[in-house]
């Protein structure tokens, strides 16, 4: 076995620092008394190359010294590495600073270097966390490189396309600690070329599940952006998209031909270009002639459902882009037998909080958190349609609102459609409701989901249907990423995360394979690299009810 030490030490207080050494002689002295080596799968590095004396011996390490002195007499081959290494507390990464140069708080300077290391390690887990939750965030980093992966999962999709380090997780908290800890001048925290490292960077969250550490960086781009934004202004593009459920709200309707005309022309197309550095060869989705709210205020009132009442949550892309989402999933819940009591619409913010503009966002929050919260009180689940729109309830409001104890009982009563779907076919059987066709189908799961909740449900809904054999894409990130892939600098990089395994496995898919994804984007993206309709699961759900399926709700 391989056994992975990672006692939790702040470095801001000297106390702490301070037990690192002993920490690790307590650990070496365990596994050299088990008959353990000190590394498995790496060498021992500088981490660990002080302890080697004492581990190993002083006749086998005056070997190694002897061998280093015969091989490399002038000392050039990795120094300090193996043999006649600095001390732990030498060399330390620099500290993430919000000011100033990295410092330490000495008032907790109480170690007693012979107390029992068994009493004391506990110690180390209550260690209080550095107030700053930005550097705090930032410090998360610890230089593993799992971001650097470039087969399976999502982490990190710029990384997998340009293989450089500048555009990898680590890379860009390398360059924040940098600047923060007084490595580079303080000016380059919001400087343009920071701007430059963190832009490829498309908020997917992946690393905030795959990597060991749990680094989130796109809650770090968005502060990030924010603070970019007081120093250089906020660009015309973030306020075009961070405003995006308002514009809609004001183009669809009976204004949606006109603008849907206006936006498909070769001038609309010129004009967002030059306004918003949009890419011409996108076409944003179409505002819709009747709103999800305009058909669910038109349509008549539904009965007692035998299965219990939900209230669906309508992001602005199923109000007023797809209703068709909305309305699936309506027809399919009352199908199986469960009441759409309400159909609430709200803006959650998760665009404007995407593009840094934190006040939007935390204002938007709280008025979703206003008009959510009695429904969630009176423990009416809220289902959600949009992945990132569902999971921004659920990850990104406790960070926007913090101490709001509502925001925890929203959050508890929030699922996504498929995953209210396997919760329903717990409390009732679902496949006998579907039709016994043989249907193929592929799944691409959004990157919220598989960073915050997995696919497990999306599969398990889609292959309810007794002859439906669904198969999930490996594919990372679609590469839309919201905003990301419309953006006419992005668009490139866009097309070849797309490219590296999502539309090659849709295009080699027979016509009457399904291709699912709840994402709008993701669907977007597929519709434009390969022409293939991909549908969302509630779409797919609905249309597989059999006719005995649909009457049995009723």
């Amino acid at each position: 076995g391989c056994l992975h030490i990672r006692p939790l030490i702040n470095r801001r207080k000297a106390g702490q620092l301070a037990r690192m050494p002993d920490i690790a002689l307590f650990s070496a002295g365990l596994v050299r008394a088990y008959g353990g080596a000190l590394s498995s799968e790496h060498g021992d590095g500088r981490s660990r190359s002080w302890l080697n004396e004492s581990f190993y011996g002083p006749e086998l390490y005056g070997l190694y010294k002897e061998v280093k002195r015969v091989f490399d007499p002038n000392n050039l081959l990795n120094p300090g590495i193996i043999v006649d290494s600095a001390a732990i507390l030498q060399d330390m990464r620099p500290l993430a600073e919000s000011a100033g140069p990295a410092r330490l708080d000495f008032s907790d300077y109480e170690v007693n270097p012979a107390a029992d290391l068994r009493i004391a390690i506990p110690h180390v887990h209550r260690a209080e966390p550095h107030p700053d939750g930005f550097a705090a965030s930032v410090e998360m980093c610890n230089g593993a490189g799992v971001c650097r992966k470039r087969g399976s999962g999502t982490m990190c999709p710029s990384f997998m396309v340009t293989r450089d380090e500048e555009h990898s997780t680590r890379g860009r908290a390398n360059a924040l600690r940098a600047a923060m800890s007084g490595v580079l001048p303080a000016g380059e925290l919001t400087s343009r070329r920071m701007y430059g490292v963190m832009d490829l960077c498309i908020s997917c969250k992946a690393c905030h599940s795959e990597c060991p550490s749990a680094v989130d960086m796109a809650r770090i781009k968005a502060e990030f952006l924010a603070r970019y934004y007081e120093v250089h202004g906020t660009p015309a593009r973030a306020r075009f998209f961070g405003h995006s459920a308002s514009l809609s709200r004001l183009g669809s309707g009976i204004a949606a031909p006109l603008s849907n005309a206006v936006l498909r022309s070769r001038a609309g197309h010129k004009l967002t270009g030059r306004l918003f550095g949009l890419s011409p060869r996108r076409t944003l989705p179409a505002l819709a002639n009747v709103p999800f709210e305009t058909w669910w205020r038109r349509r008549p009132a539904a009965g007692a459902g035998i299965h219990g009442e939900v209230v669906l949550l309508i992001d602005p892309f199923t109000n007023y882009n797809y209703p068709a989402v909305g309305q699936a999933a309506v027809e399919f819940l009352e199908a199986v037998g469960v009441r759409v009591a309400d159909a609430i619409a709200i803006d959650d913010g998760r665009a404007a909080f995407s593009k840094g503009l934190i006040g939007r966002a935390r204002r938007l929050a709280r008025s979703a958190v206003a008009r959510l919260t009695a429904t969630a009180e009176a423990g009416t689940l809220l289902i959600g349609l949009e992945p990132s729109s569902t999971l921004t309830l659920r990850d990104e409001y406790f960070f926007l609102l913090p101490g709001d104890r509502r925001v925890g009982t929203i959050a508890r009563q929030t699922r996504t459609f498929e995953e209210f779907v396997c919760e329903l076919d717990d409390r009732t059987t679902l496949q006998n409701r579907f039709t016994d066709a043989e249907r193929r189908g592929l799944l691409h799961g959004h990157f919220h989901q598989k960073a915050l909740i997995g696919t497990g449900p999306s599969r398990r809904a889609l292959s309810l249907p007794r002859g439906y054999v669904v198969e999930e894409i490996d594919s990372g990130c679609c590469g839309m990423a919201g905003s990301f892939g419309y953006e006419a600098d992005h668009y490139e990089l866009s097309m070849k995360m797309a490219e590296r395994r999502l539309l090659p496995a849709i295009r080699s898919a027979d016509e009457r394979t399904l291709i699912a994804a709840a994402g709008v984007s993701c669907r977007q993206q597929i519709a434009d690299g390969t022409g293939r309709v991909a549908l969302h699961p509630a779409e797919i759900l609905r249309d597989a009810l059999s006719h005995q399926g649909r009457r049995a709700g009723v």
